[in-house]
């Protein structure tokens, strides 16, 4: 009798927006563990904007940080797309988001996959 293979569906394309690379990487494998494929990762926000120019993706998590400039207006971009998105900040201090990301989910830095998981 041969071994049964469980088999995921894939929920989509995802994107990695995050400047530091080890947690990128984790990142990836963590989406890519919950079903996603293909997972970008993108360390700056100028190719993170090409990229959603040319592409849809069903789920993004971005730092909120990145460098000395904030995420917020590719969160934007990606609300009008209607793509579902989570931020992460290594900052405990980080200030209130604008009125148009309320209820916007802030994962605290460093997550796990089962966090991810329970928001997807």
């Amino acid at each position: 009798m041969e071994p049964t293979i469980a088999v995921l569906a894939t929920r989509g394309a995802a994107l990695v927006v995050e400047d530091n690379p080890i947690i990128a990487l984790d990142t990836q494998m963590m989406l890519e563990e919950l079903g996603f494929s293909p997972v970008q990762t993108l360390a700056n926000l100028a190719e993170a904007a090409e990229t959603l120019a040319a592409q849809l993706f069903s789920f993004a998590i971005l730092d909120v940080k990145i460098g000395d400039d904030t995420s917020l207006a590719f969160a934007s971009q990606l609300l009008e797309k209607g793509t579902k998105f989570i931020f992460a900040s290594g900052y405990s201090d980080l200030d209130p988001l604008p009125a148009a990301f309320e209820g916007q989910v802030v994962l605290s830095k460093p997550y796990t996959k089962a966090q991810i998981g329970a928001l997807i």
